[in-house]
């Protein structure tokens, strides 16, 4: 039975070292933590999703979010190309998939490709990406997933890919962020101010 990662369900626990040697531990207390799951080095749709979040890096760090790109490729081809953009965050090579499967990152179909053709844009926005010698290590029909996880290590937002391009706004992903940092700000709110005692006036 493939298994599903749902909103307030734990994080399942990673601890491995990213493309360049940096240790990578999830989850990250004290830290918001974004997983991106990709299909494969040369798929020019990862590599628009790369170039999305190299270009809006700066508004993730700004709310406290780290990004985790993960890749079932292998070292080589990732480098290749994706480590060409210089991706400023961890990029993960999962070659043997144990996170794919620990998060149920397994779904294979190749109605991922059919379902792309109500998205014409995005199609022309990927071929941009697209690499002159396109090399698939991998599933060709794996499709992509992304997962939100708080400070606490629990997941926020969970995202499993209906087509070969399919990832969350930028902006949802932040809004809700926003979101979820103000619902705890109020809560520290109401509970400091149901633990307040007031004192009995004695001046009289």
């Amino acid at each position: 039975m493939k298994r599903i990662i749902k909103v307030r369900d734990f994080a399942p626990a990673i601890q491995t070292k990213d493309l360049w040697g940096s240790l990578v531990n999830i989850p990250a207390p004290g830290k918001w933590i974004y997983l991106s799951f990709h299909r494969f080095a040369a798929c020019p749709f990862c590599n628009l999703r790369t170039n999305e979040l190299i270009q809006n890096y700066a508004l993730f760090q700004n709310h406290n979010v780290e990004i985790v790109s993960l890749w079932p490729s292998d070292k080589e081809n990732l480098l290749r190309f994706v480590g060409k953009e210089k991706p400023p965050f961890l990029m993960v090579s999962d070659k043997g998939k144990s996170i794919y499967k620990a998060y149920g990152v397994t779904e294979s179909s190749f109605t991922g490709m059919i379902k792309l053709l109500l998205y014409p844009l995005l199609i022309v926005k990927a071929l941009k990406f697209k690499p002159k010698k396109v090399i698939i290590d991998t599933d060709p029909n794996l499709m992509p997933a992304n997962f939100l996880i708080g400070p606490d290590g629990v997941i926020r937002m969970a995202h499993y890919g209906k087509h070969f391009g399919d990832h969350p706004k930028i902006e949802s992903i932040l809004s809700k962020i926003k979101q979820l940092n103000n619902n705890i700000y109020e809560n520290i709110l109401d509970t400091t101010f149901n633990d307040h005692v007031i004192l009995p006036d004695c001046s009289e």
